[in-house]
């Protein structure tokens, strides 16, 4: 019994990742309407993993449920935007500062080494370089929450990774329309050489102003867009 409980829940969290990432591609875009169907198809798996699945992307935020019309995928808006990017810069970057200042030597290693794998592979796809390579933000990630990961507070990193989570999409499509115009490297390298020296203070404000660098251009773009987010 035991064990046919726990591959129920292996099924559903299968059917969560890949429903996820149909989302964070842009195979199934804000607004679209998920069909039980399709999304079986997708998986390879019955309704009921698919429905635990649907339930938890609910819960985070990715999807929405509605009376009539079922699932459908989480529309962007700019007031989301502006919620989220202001709940990271302030949860994160006081998680950061915590982390320089109690940081130890491993700490500093996870650093070095989560930097270093990100910088050797490039951000863009090479057939579409308007969007990220999985691997790279793969890496991404890993940079970021190596980051914040000295904090102290287990409470505050498992809000970060939620927040985290939840402006991917935005950050996905940030992306296209920063293209050259922005040196996320350059950034990215910023908060490296503050947290190796141990400059609290100044790894919060680039960290504040990276966040702050995205939500600048997809606010242009929602503004002057006619029937983008509002």
């Amino acid at each position: 019994m035991d064990q046919k409980r726990a591959g129920a829940r292996t099924l559903a969290a299968d059917a969560y990742e890949a429903i996820r990432q149909a989302i964070r591609s842009g195979r199934f875009k804000p607004g679209d309407r998920l069909r039980f169907a399709d999304l079986q198809a997708l998986c390879e798996m019955s309704v009921t993993p698919v429905r635990e699945a649907l339930a938890r992307l609910t819960a985070e935020g990715f999807t929405v449920l509605d009376d009539h019309r079922g699932y459908s995928v989480a529309s962007l808006s700019l007031a989301e935007l502006r919620d989220i990017t202001a709940a990271r810069q302030h949860c994160e970057s006081e998680a950061l500062r915590l982390s320089v200042t109690k940081g130890d030597a491993d700490w500093e290693a996870r650093v070095i080494a989560t930097h270093h794998l990100m910088v050797r592979i490039p951000q863009a796809r090479d057939d579409i370089p308007s969007a990220m390579r999985e691997d790279w933000e793969t890496r991404h990630a890993a940079f970021h929450a190596a980051l914040i990961s000295a904090c102290g507070s287990p409470v505050l990193l498992e809000i970060c990774g939620k927040l985290f989570s939840r402006a991917d999409r935005y950050r996905r499509m940030s992306v296209s329309l920063l293209g050259a115009t922005r040196d996320v490297e350059g950034e990215h390298r910023r908060l490296l050489e503050c947290a190796l020296t141990r400059d609290a203070e100044g790894a919060a404000a680039a960290l504040r102003e990276h966040y702050g660098q995205t939500a600048a251009a997809l606010e242009s773009f929602f503004q002057n867009e006619n029937g983008g987010p509002d």
